[in-house]
């Protein structure tokens, strides 16, 4: 049985040359039938202009009179991002990626310097407001690439995750499809991984609890900071009835000093896990 790391990119592989078949006009069977190779187009200092996909000469006849956009009877030009999900990006960089920590680590490492920019009052607030968010947004992509390059990298967490959460728990079949939904567990698995939401810390922590085994103990601090990036991000730092939210320089520098503990403690505990 495949992990479910190698089931995901299998998927992620399979749709995007299913999105590159739909720009050539051609179908899928048709598309496994040739080869091709594709080349990035860029300059001498790595600008992208696009892509291009290189059809080999023995290729059939009847195929490659039915590409889109064919030059020269040998390849074809794609924009940079025709082939491109960025959804699909991140799940792909979150179960590859292991360097969690020291990706959040060079978000936050540039708020000391932010925090030093002098400017008056009123654009010092907008920059904290705007700080507030990164900083949280920063611990959310940790705590959300953490989790899925773990468990995907892991059948025991998978199972775990199965076992233990209230949303497989709920799930009733009937004898004749289990079988069914065996095969696609993997699948299942991975549709929930990308749409949860991160920051919905009474989601995420009996999560991490029951699968990682870590517990978050008392994090109040991160409800109060989740709930106060809400209205900074979509009131632009005032609340629903007007009021500009409390965020200084001070709390700014709490708030890191909070992530950088919480994640490095996170950090530690999966690296014990993953030298059992």
């Amino acid at each position: 049985m495949s992990s479910t790391k190698e089931w995901l990119f299998d998927q992620i592989e399979a749709k995007r040359s299913k999105r590159l078949a739909d720009l050539l006009g051609i179908t899928d069977d048709e598309l496994e039938q040739i080869s091709y190779e594709i080349d990035v187009d860029q300059s001498d200092d790595g600008l992208v202009y696009g892509r291009i996909v290189r059809f080999d000469g023995d290729n059939d006849p009847a195929i490659m009179s039915k590409i889109v956009g064919l030059n020269s009877g040998s390849y074809v030009s794609l924009s940079p991002w025709d082939l491109d999900d960025p959804e699909e990006d991140e799940l792909e960089w979150e179960v590859e990626n292991s360097e969690q920590l020291k990706t959040l680590n060079k978000h936050l490492s540039k708020v000391p310097q932010l925090l030093q920019v002098d400017v008056d009052e009123n654009i010092q607030f907008s920059l904290l407001v705007m700080m507030h968010v990164h900083i949280v947004s920063a611990l959310e992509q940790f705590l959300s690439a953490t989790f899925i390059h773990n468990v995907t990298n892991s059948d025991v967490l998978t199972r775990k995750l199965i076992e233990t959460d209230p949303e497989f728990g709920c799930r009733k079949f009937t004898m004749n499809e289990i079988y069914a939904q065996y095969s696609n567990i993997k699948s299942t698995v991975a549709a929930y991984l990308k749409d949860i939401i991160f920051h919905d810390m009474r989601k995420v922590k009996p999560m991490y609890a029951d699968v990682l085994g870590y517990d978050f103990g008392d994090i109040a601090w991160l409800f109060k900071a989740v709930c106060l990036r809400h209205d900074c991000a979509h009131r632009a730092g005032y609340d629903k009835e007007g009021n500009q939210v409390s965020v200084s320089v001070a709390s700014v520098n709490e708030l890191v000093a909070q992530c950088r503990h919480l994640s490095e403690s996170i950090d530690a505990h999966v690296q014990k896990i993953n030298n059992q």
